[in-house]
């Protein structure tokens, strides 16, 4: 899904495609419950006020809607109960809105999602590109999309006082793993990563792969019940509204949207699920989530109807086309932190020692796809290297890592090279095992993706005999485990390896003076990446951020020291320049799950 293409509707087109005059199509059978009755909900004035509702319901699938006193509205609607819980969901003829309801019949509380398709009119930013840091542009501008309003309230009961209690956001799913199916035939492994992201892999589709980040709210009904939604805001555009049991590991919901070929989609649904673990998180103890934290309430207005938190990707990085490229080749940054002492958020002072193994040394590199080159490496920061019968050395500055015993990761630009590119090195002293990452700006999917290309191989040096037959390899050994990485000062971050070909990362909440909430939620996006096996316990995870800023990172981590380094290499969100340059982090174990029923491990 990161390289599916949804059309870019118009209100037209959208209005073409959406029936709100349809009941949403169910597999499982619907339930009557509500038939026959009368509900008057009332909701609360805050965050944004909420309407007055009526209903009446008619029939299973029918029933009779007044907004705030106004003339009552036929709809088709579809209810499923679980429990003490009824979720029952209708659009209103004539509109692009619509409600999903949430009812707990015990207590009469109810969490009521407004929904609607997006009518945009104004500034479409991804033809100029914002600031990552500018929240009032992020609102919604694409019409496929649906968003929604949290509501909190209760349905009146004659004779009884208005309940006091209400569902709640909360932190309590945090982190929790699960694999769901459902009657619509979707097989979806869920990592509730925040109480305002979440993560989904589909391991059966054909994307499989790919772990996508979804926007969405969590609400508390009970330790074992929680009222969960998702926008797939960057994709489809579609929402999800579920009931969700972790303690039977079932759900109910509702999904409304257009998908992928632009048919509309509106269907109720069952699910159950396999809980395959809970990470750690590292919001504070006392910490129940039950306000948003400084660093969300400074970027995202909750008083303004339809306000959700979210990686808008498509407008972040700024446009970058085939003549920038070649005039930011011109004259690349390589390695700026070391040059010029500039601190980026990933260059930080929490790099690995360097390594001086390689000084003096000429090295031939020689690989089973048939790439090859031979490097000399005059100083420490310095390296030569040409392809074999070239006459020419290419002279270049590198930066190399103590990664481990024997084990030197080398990154260097390749200033001869059109499109830009550059090598990453992982030269094994010990067993004579060598990869080489190529990286290259521009891949055939977008000109601002870096496109790595990898090569294992062996290295023919004085003292060292070339291996018969081992290689560094791809790997699956990281697959369910959980870091924290601390960059610098500026920037921490949880890596949750949750799928063979890609991961989620989710930034770390700032610290604030005097600010009790300093660790809470924090912003989740997720890339394609590869793993590889260096050594035991040694691995590298190199990603590129596709559908966002295309920058290549890789990171070497030894997990006997906790502690990685690497390098990110290509354009970047600002699009003023080619860029190299070096990364370090220190590491936490943050937990694991079992992923051995989703993939073969």
């Amino acid at each position: 899904m990161f390289r599916v293409k949804y059309s870019d509707l118009n209100l037209s087109q959208v209005q073409a495609l959406v029936d709100p005059a349809k009941a949403p199509e169910h597999a499982s059978p619907l339930c009557p419950c509500l038939v026959g009755k009368k509900l008057e909900l009332v909701l609360d004035e805050k965050p944004v006020p909420g309407p007055v509702l009526r209903y009446e319901f008619l029939s299973e699938d029918r029933l009779l809607l007044s907004e705030n006193g106004g003339e009552p509205a036929e709809c088709g609607y579809g209810a499923l109960s679980h429990r003490h819980m009824t979720l029952f969901s209708h659009m209103i003829p004539g509109t692009l809105r619509g409600y999903t309801v949430i009812l707990n019949r015990e207590t009469n509380v109810v969490t009521v999602f407004e929904m609607w398709f997006i009518d945009h009119e104004g500034t479409d930013y991804r033809e100029s590109g914002m600031d990552v840091f500018a929240p009032s542009a992020l609102d919604g501008f694409i019409n496929r999309e649906v968003q929604r309003q949290v509501y909190t309230g209760y349905a009146k009961a004659e004779g009884a006082e208005p309940p006091t209690i209400r569902d709640s956001v909360t932190l309590r799913l945090d982190n929790r793993m699960i694999l769901w199916d459902d009657d619509l035939g979707r097989r979806q492994l869920f990592t509730y990563a925040t109480s305002l992201f979440c993560t989904m892999v589909e391991p059966d589709a054909p994307d499989g792969d790919d772990v996508l980040t979804f926007p969405s709210d969590t609400y508390k009904i009970s330790d074992d019940l929680f009222v969960f939604s998702c926008g797939e805001v960057e994709y489809s555009g579609r929402l999800s509204v579920e009931v969700v049991d972790i303690l039977l590991n079932e759900k109910i919901g509702v999904i409304l949207g257009i998908d992928e070929k632009d048919r509309y989609e509106y269907s109720l649904y069952r699910g159950k699920g396999r809980m395959l673990g809970q990470l750690a998180t590292f919001h504070d103890f006392n910490d129940k989530g039950l306000v948003r934290s400084p660093t969300h309430t400074e970027r995202m207005d909750y008083s303004r109807r339809g306000a959700r938190a979210t990686y808008r990707t498509s407008v972040l990085a700024h446009p970058f086309n085939e003549d920038m490229m070649r005039e930011f080749a011109k004259a690349p940054h390589i390695f700026p932190s070391m040059q010029q002492g500039e601190q980026q958020m990933m260059s930080s002072k929490e790099l690995m020692g360097e390594s001086d193994l390689c000084v003096g040394k000429e090295i031939s590199l020689r690989f089973d796809d048939g790439a090859a080159w031979d490097y000399r490496f005059p100083s420490i920061h310095e390296l030569e290297f040409r392809k074999p019968g070239e006459a020419e050395w290419h002279r270049e500055m590198c930066k190399p890592f103590r990664l481990d015993d024997g084990l030197v990761a080398v990154g260097h630009y390749c200033s001869a090279e059109y499109p830009p590119t550059s090598h990453i090195l992982f030269l094994d002293f010990h067993n004579g095992c060598a990869t080489c990452i190529e990286a290259v700006l521009g891949s055939k999917n977008d000109l601002r993706d870096v496109e790595p290309r990898y090569h294992f191989g062996y290295m023919i040096t004085e003292g060292v005999e070339p291996p018969r037959l081992m290689r560094h390899g791809f790997t699956r050994e990281l697959l369910g485990r959980s870091f924290t990485w601390t960059y610098s000062d500026m920037m921490s971050s949880q890596h949750i390896y949750n799928s063979p070909h890609s991961y989620s990362w989710t930034i770390i909440n700032n610290t604030k003076p005097g600010d009790p909430m300093n660790r809470a939620g924090g912003y989740v996006w997720s890339s394609p990446c590869e793993y590889i096996k260096l050594r035991k316990d040694v691995y590298v995870m190199n990603w590129v951020e596709q559908k966002w800023e295309g920058i290549m990172g890789c990171a070497a981590m030894n997990l006997r020291l906790m502690h990685d380094c690497g390098f990110t290499f290509g354009v970047g969100m600002g699009g003023d320049c080619v860029m190299i340059e070096v990364m370090g982090a220190l590491a936490r174990p943050a937990g694991s799950v079992d992923l051995s029923g989703v993939y073969e491990l």
